[in-house]
């Protein structure tokens, strides 16, 4: 470990620097790391659940909505016509009759469509910076924007539009190099069924329906309605990359995850639900066996991602509406919604939020490791207003000169101070965010652990900026310009290492003593770094070892062991070897009463082979291991600030 360098001769090293910038070249500082600076913390890990016989995504397939951290989205339909927003058929209210009326009367609030130019939707979202578009296939009216092919169907392909509006919308998505996403909401305001799905008790309803037996059937109709326009988004378009559901309550009542017994949004439906859905209208799988919404779904797009608000859990969580995001990093994938006006679909006497509001929700989103989709409304013609065009296009500025402090980048490793400063990294690079509640052009930020600083910047400009190490491994910045752009003056701090320690277990070669090789769980399984994957002994017994041979000697400062299944006491022993044949023990748990499903173990030692033995085991659990990943760089645990 080298020589911790003083404050004092940072400053120094910084005065040659800020001479040199003078004559337009600013050389390297490299002073050492401080030897009492406080390590970084280890990057959260997502574990995917399985919820009704369906499991999340993993990590290689949720990644890219991770890493695009901005998306577009588009709420466009019959509601666009009367311009009050999405839910006017229910606000108003508006009996499905006369709501008909705006798609084929000729009035100024007619549904015409005769402006719609998709790929001038995906340049605008280009223009913003948006790495992906979301589409509303249908809303809560019940209008769907291409031609469903069900009996009792209210579509685009009916007279007068003629149109598929959603085949237009994918392929210029598509076409502009941008992921593809479709909205659907199973509620449909033109079934009474939908408030009354036993036919015993009519929830309140806008429209007067009452407690009527038949409802129970209407019901039923509905839900086939359901699984036929599903089917179709799902087999129609290509590759499609986000489902992004909406509304599995019903009645507007309870949860999402309440209604499940009607929707069945699970992998498979039962066959004696009260509901049933017609072969016409359902899928099965290869056994035969009927298959639920996300069965079908996953079953024609196995690696699309979708939202939680079906009933199922969901690939990542959604958090709607334009409170701004405080609070500690957000430890799984959350993605932050929020319209630019007062209503979702196009509202004529809405006012745009301002540029400040807007980037004041990004990015408090970004330094929590959340990502954002902004909405805008489009009128009935498919124009989309000018002063919300205006708002994201000047966003999209931002996007083109600080963009590498935002795509593909993480929150943290720091939690964000709210209302003040925030923090993203990718690779050997963090990022602080500073917002308007923070003052002054110097900035102090947590102690960088074991690395060196190489280089300080404006990320705007690019231009370098003077810093000073202090030897608890704070990099105080001085000369911060905050008045180009005080909505997020971002700075830039590049290191001699990755900003957060890494697994340097992963893709070594592993052994164990057993193994559920017929079901694929061997030990590469536990460093392939998945945690959708793992290693698991061939039967119930204790005493089963995994070994991870890191190819030489290293210095070795913990482990992070993911186990198979939260809630159960793993007892275990870790030993290291430089030989493979003397073993020493580097932390016992034969004792532990733990049942997290994540353990993490911080020891010093010298190394090559790293051996994780369970020693106990509680009844119906077998050693299985996630993930085990090691490290040789001072960690914690916890993001601090």
């Amino acid at each position: 470990m080298p020589d911790s360098t003083s404050r004092r001769s940072v400053l120094i090293a910084m005065a040659v620097t800020t001479a040199a910038a003078a004559v337009g070249s600013i050389p390297v500082a490299t002073p050492a790391y401080a030897v009492t600076a406080a390590p970084l913390p280890l990057p959260p890990l997502r574990i995917p659940r399985t919820d009704m016989g369906v499991e999340q995504q993993p990590d290689s397939s949720v990644q890219w909505l991770q890493d695009a951290k901005l998306g577009m989205f588009i709420h466009w339909g019959v509601y666009s016509g009367p311009a009050k927003g999405e839910w006017w058929m229910h606000a108003a209210p508006v009996t499905p009759a006369d709501y008909r009326k705006y798609v084929t009367d000729a009035t100024g609030e007619q549904f015409t469509a005769d402006a719609y130019d998709p790929a001038a939707w995906a340049q605008l979202a280009k223009d913003f910076g948006a790495r992906y578009v979301t589409l509303t296939t249908r809303h809560h009216d019940g209008f769907a924007l291409w031609p469903l092919n069900h009996p009792n169907s209210w579509n685009s392909g009916q007279a007068p539009l003629g149109r598929d509006f959603v085949r237009d919308y994918v392929a210029a998505v598509r076409a502009a190099g941008l992921k593809v996403g479709l909205y659907y909401s199973p509620i449909n305001w033109r079934y009474p069924g939908y408030y009354d799905v036993r036919g015993t008790h009519c929830a309140p309803n806008p429209w007067n329906y009452t407690t009527d037996p038949a409802h129970k059937e209407d019901a039923r109709v509905m839900k086939t309605e359901v699984y036929q326009s599903v089917k179709e988004l799902v087999t129609r378009y290509g590759p499609i990359d986000d489902l992004w559901w909406d509304g599995g309550w019903l009645a507007e009542q309870g949860s999402d995850a309440d209604a499940a017994f009607f929707w069945e949004p699970g992998r498979f439906r039962d066959p004696a639900n009260e509901w049933p859905v017609d072969a016409a209208y359902g899928e099965t799988d290869g056994d035969g066996r009927p298959l639920g919404l996300m069965g079908m779904v996953r079953k024609h797009q196995p690696g699309i991602v979708a939202t939680s608000r079906s009933g199922w859990t969901g690939d990542y969580a959604s958090d709607e509406g334009p409170s701004v995001p405080s609070g500690a990093i957000r430890t799984g994938l959350v993605e932050k919604v929020f319209t630019v006006d007062g209503t979702w679909g196009y509202n004529a006497d809405a006012t745009v939020m301002g540029y400040g509001t807007a980037m004041d929700i990004l990015v408090n989103c970004w330094v929590r490791n959340m990502t954002a989709m902004v909405n805008v409304g489009p009128d009935r013609h498919g124009t989309v207003s000018a002063a919300q065009a205006g708002l994201l296009r000047r966003i999209g500025t931002f996007m083109a000169s600080c963009g590498r402090s935002v795509y593909g980048t993480r929150g943290g490793p720091w939690n964000p101070v709210d209302g003040q400063y925030g923090f993203t990294y990718k690779d050997d690079t963090f990022y602080a965010h500073l917002l308007p509640g923070y003052s002054g052009t110097s900035f102090t930020t947590p102690s960088v652990g074991d690395a060196r600083v190489i280089r300080v910047f404006d990320v705007r400009s690019g231009a370098g900026l003077a810093y000073a190490v202090g030897d608890d491994g704070r990099v105080t910045i001085n000369g911060i310009d905050r008045t180009t752009h005080p909505e997020d003056s971002v700075v830039g701090v590049t290191l001699d290492r990755s900003v957060q320690p890494a697994d340097i277990a992963v893709g070594r070669t592993a052994s164990a003593d057993s193994a559920e090789s017929s079901k694929g769980n061997t030990a590469a399984k536990a460093v392939d770094g998945s945690t959708s994957t793992r290693w698991c002994a061939n039967d119930g017994g204790t005493g089963h070892w995994l070994t991870i041979d890191l190819g030489s000697p290293r210095s070795v400062t913990g482990t992070r062991i993911a186990w198979e299944r939260d809630g159960t006491n793993y007892r275990y022993r870790i030993e290291g070897s430089l030989d493979n044949r003397g073993w020493t023990t580097l932390v016992d748990n034969t004792a532990t009463t733990s049942t997290r499903q994540v353990q993490v173990a911080l020891f010093r030692s010298r190394a090559r082979y790293v051996r994780v033995t369970v020693t106990g085991l509680p009844s119906g659990a077998w050693a299985s291991v996630r993930n085990l990943e090691v490290y040789d760089r001072p960690f914690s645990t916890e993001p601090g600030t």
